[in-house]
């Protein structure tokens, strides 16, 4: 499984892809079908055109490089809080009930106090309520920097 979404940094288009044994595919369609919004023509032929240019896997290296680099930043900047180190991708969390505070608590927090955007995970599922999402896609290193320092006016 696969999806533009991720690999191609084209968040909007929702455009994904399954292989494997023909025995499960009629299946996996079947619940496609039924699950996921019909997608349209322009998205299907652009996903095409990306995956098959020449230089589209040192294109995903790259950018999951230029990820890696955000995430350790991060990781170093809020080292001592309890953040979930991902295994990948270009999110973390934060589990914010060592903290005291609700994840909508310490967004708000972040926002007002230490100009810091952040999602509160409620409604992602069972554990969402205890879990504050940091997004940093199109951060640069250089932004993320003084990030213990804002968490620290939020706190």
């Amino acid at each position: 499984m696969g999806s533009a979404s991720k690999e191609l940094r084209t968040i909007g288009w929702r455009v994904g892809w399954v292989t494997g044994p023909a025995e499960i595919l009629h299946d996996v369609r079947l619940v496609g079908l039924t699950n996921v919004v019909c997608q349209v023509g322009i998205a299907q032929e652009a996903v095409t055109a990306a995956l098959a240019a020449p230089d589209a896997d040192a294109d995903v290296a790259a950018a999951t490089a230029t990820w890696r680099e955000r995430c350790e930043t991060i990781l170093d900047q809020l080292s001592g809080l309890p953040v979930v180190r991902p295994h990948g991708g270009w999110s973390l969390l934060i589990d914010t009930r060592p903290l005291g505070l609700s994840p909508a608590g310490l967004s708000r927090r972040l926002f007002e106090r230490a100009k810091v955007a952040a999602t509160p995970m409620d409604g992602w599922g069972p554990s969402g309520a205890h879990h504050l999402r940091l997004v940093f896609a199109n951060e640069p290193v250089d932004r993320l920097g003084d990030l213990r320092e804002r968490f620290r006016l939020a706190l």
